[in-house]
């Protein structure tokens, strides 16, 4: 009989500077462990796992990650299905979809990218429009998700290059299952707020009375898909994608202390003397918990949540 199994096209995007506090084993990881694991039970998976940009306060290196996964995407469809995508319509090279006529003229992309693409405006100041996904593209589609299943999963900025991924896809075929651990644009040049050419979604965010991260806001949170599922977690920005600071003293000047262990009480100098005050979390108030053991049970769950979704849906993991 013959395999009715389609094959599947994994990849993974992991969060800013993560190749510096991923542990060896990617166990402290997310997305990883999400690609790491989906070989269980599954055939003809093609994988890969790209560390997120580097450039802490930008992440101006979003951009060729985002190439390197769209690059690595097409041409496994074209290794599996050169009759079906022969001839057909390139997707958009990832320059093509920038606000291009705000960050492509920085010295930056100069410096990097030139004008090899021709996306500069012309000297008398004429505007390109990126590029947009039309009813064209979704209508002519050389594959759908019964020949092959792609699958891509993002934390924080990687949940950016994960969400305008799925967009370049769309002249080709269409995204079978999106995994979202809190996605944050933060990024100058990239969109990522409409989610389209996905038919599910899952999008694990933290809940904002962690008190994490609260200047990042979230990107990808409007949708046109089959299907979409988000839900709050009590953990930090770092903990949705598998790893929180939990000691104080390993906070860096720019990291996360919403889940570092407290004290009890702290004392405070004021004008008449010393003050005694209650020094506990308001989540250890609530649920008379240390809160990095609230952070660790919401870490556990964000990942439960998009896993248990993507098995929900047919997907292979354990």
């Amino acid at each position: 009989m013959a395999n009715t199994i389609p094959p599947y096209i994994v990849v993974g995007i992991d969060g800013t500077s993560s190749a510096s506090w991923r542990k060896p084993d990617g166990s402290n990881s997310h997305v990883y462990r999400f690609v790491h694991d989906f070989q269980y039970g599954a055939m003809g998976v093609d994988r890969l796992f790209l560390d997120g940009p580097s450039e802490v306060v930008q992440g101006r290196d979003s951009e060729p990650i985002l190439q390197k996964a769209l690059d690595f995407v097409t041409s496994r469809l074209r290794a599996l299905f050169p009759r079906q995508l022969a001839g057909t319509v390139q997707p958009a090279h990832a320059l093509e979809m920038f606000d291009v006529n705000s960050c492509v003229q920085s010295q930056y992309y100069r410096q990097y990218y030139g004008d090899e693409y021709s996306l500069l405006p012309a000297q008398q100041g004429a505007l390109r429009v990126p590029v947009q996904v039309n009813s064209a593209m979704l209508a002519h589609q050389s594959l759908s998700a019964d020949q092959v299943r792609v699958v891509i999963v993002g934390h924080s900025r990687g949940g950016l290059v994960a969400t305008l991924l799925a967009r370049m896809l769309s002249p080709i075929v269409r995204v079978y299952f999106l995994g979202l651990y809190d996605s944050v644009d933060r990024e100058p040049c990239l969109d990522g707020t409409l989610i389209e050419n996905v038919r599910i979604v899952f999008h694990a965010r933290r809940n904002p009375d962690v008190g994490s991260r609260w200047s990042f806001g979230n990107t990808s949170t409007q949708h046109r898909v089959d299907h979409y599922e988000e839900s709050y977690f009590y953990t930090s920005h770092g903990g949705i994608g598998g790893d929180f600071v939990a000691d104080a003293s390993k906070v860096s000047a720019f990291g996360d202390s919403s889940c570092t262990a407290r004290p009890d009480t702290r004392t405070v100098n004021t004008r008449g003397g010393t003050m005694v005050v209650d020094n506990r979390h308001p989540l250890t108030k609530r649920f008379g918990k240390p809160i990095e053991q609230i952070c660790a049970e919401g870490r556990d769950n964000a990942d439960a949540f998009i896993r248990n979704g993507a098995k929900r849906y047919g997907l292979p993991l354990p």
